[in-house]
């Protein structure tokens, strides 16, 4: 069964998405992939995976950017994925020359423009922003990413 390239709901012969409400023609080429990693029960673990397999399928459809929507505790008063979810949007922005920025419309989401990633291409046989690249995040990427964001 197809899958909305926005937001990855399930489609069927559907002229746009019920959940997202993106038609068909949007979305191609230059549109911006979603992704929801705080509301169905994810761990850490599991919200870090949907971000990288969200931001891989980014790079391979040519959208124009991510935007991972990772909440902001209202209903706890406090969030687990939220500020890890940056930091580590922060990092892969950085490292990849793409340009990371908080989602004007709604404070639960960040998104990470990719036409704004100069020279860097993804590599053929590894996925572009894997945790199994040259490139990955330090064991203390999340610690280091925290102090900067104190400053």
């Amino acid at each position: 069964m197809p899958h909305c390239r926005h937001c990855g709901f399930p489609l069927e012969n559907q002229s746009s998405c019920p959940k997202c409400q993106t038609s068909r023609e949007d979305m191609g080429r230059n549109a911006m992939y979603e992704v929801d990693v705080a509301h169905s029960g994810e761990t850490w673990e599991l919200a870090q995976q949907k971000i990288i397999h969200a931001l891989d399928q980014a790079v391979y459809g040519h959208f124009k950017g991510v935007k991972v929507i990772h909440g902001y505790g209202s209903l706890s008063g406090q969030s687990v994925i939220a500020p890890r979810a940056i930091s580590l949007m922060r990092h892969l922005a950085e490292q990849y020359e793409a340009r990371f920025a908080k989602d004007q419309k709604n404070p639960g989401a960040s998104i990470i423009w990719l036409n704004k990633a100069g020279g860097k291409q993804p590599d053929e046989e590894k996925p572009f922003f894997s945790t199994q690249t040259k490139n990955t995040p330090t064991e203390n990427w999340f610690d280091q990413a925290m102090k900067r964001s104190q400053k």
